[in-house]
């Protein structure tokens, strides 16, 4: 939560919210549903933008996350929903949603495809489904040795399920049939102390045991790190892709 807390209030996501918000075509009296809502920010910002005639359902695995979302949405008069569930299977009747978004959840997801497909499902004819992905093959980082830096992102990059789902959504789309898709870049900010938060350490260390770098190579490229955040001097950065698939008509 503290880390979803941070990544929330940074200049990517700050803007990465917005752009999705017009691309979904936000208005009052909308049904949304966001799909892997966590602590429920941008939910009861859709809530916001919905009005009180209209009904926005986070949904998430996390029962933690999901009492969290309730806890902070409490007294705040919104029309909002958070119930357990998951993304590849959800208990809605279908066309059951004006819209649905998902954000930095396909990138974990067992199945992307049937993820989406269930999306569509839930989505009205003429509505919109859209996902935000980070890229993390696009992390440009600094340091004293551009080997090393590079070896460390991709092995970072392949640590996780799918470390190239922003850029294979636009196809995923075309495979269930939504041929009006549109993707946009959205490029954020990173400096040491959210490398640091985003477990940066861990990833070192499995580095180190498997032979990608050694202690003494990581080792410099922390102190550089190190030096940087003391003088202000570094910032690295990183893409992200927000898709937007319209579902076709009946």
């Amino acid at each position: 939560m503290r880390f979803l807390d941070a990544l929330n209030t940074s200049q990517q996501v700050q803007e990465m919210q917005q752009l999705t918000h017009r691309m979904l075509g936000v208005a009052p009296g909308q049904r949304i549903l966001d799909a892997g809502c966590g602590v429920g920010d941008v939910t009861r910002e859709l809530a916001t933008l919905v009005g009180p005639k209209g009904h926005v359902v986070g949904v998430d695995l996390s029962e933690a996350m999901l009492a969290e979302a309730r806890a902070r949405t409490e007294g705040t008069g919104l029309s909002v929903e958070y119930l357990k569930a998951d993304v590849h299977a959800l208990d809605f009747p279908s066309e059951s949603f004006d819209r649905c978004r998902s954000s930095r959840v396909f990138i974990y997801l067992d199945d992307p495809r049937e993820a989406l497909s269930e999306l569509l499902r839930l989505t009205r004819p003429g509505g919109a489904v859209v996902l935000f992905e980070p890229e993390f093959d696009t992390w440009a980082l600094d340091g004293p040795d551009r080997g090393v830096v590079r070896a460390l992102i991709h092995f970072w990059t392949d640590q996780l399920r799918n470390p190239w789902i922003g850029r294979q959504l636009p196809r995923l789309f075309h495979s269930l049939g939504v041929k009006q898709v549109a993707m946009r870049p959205v490029v954020g900010t990173w400096v040491p102390r959210m490398l640091e938060t985003f477990g940066m350490y861990p990833v070192l260390e499995k580095a180190i045991a498997e032979k990608v770098v050694t202690r003494e190579q990581v080792n410099d490229w922390l102190q550089f790190l190190k030096e940087g955040e003391k003088n202000d001097s570094f910032y690295g950065c990183m893409a992200g892709m927000v898709v937007r698939g319209i579902k076709p008509g009946p």
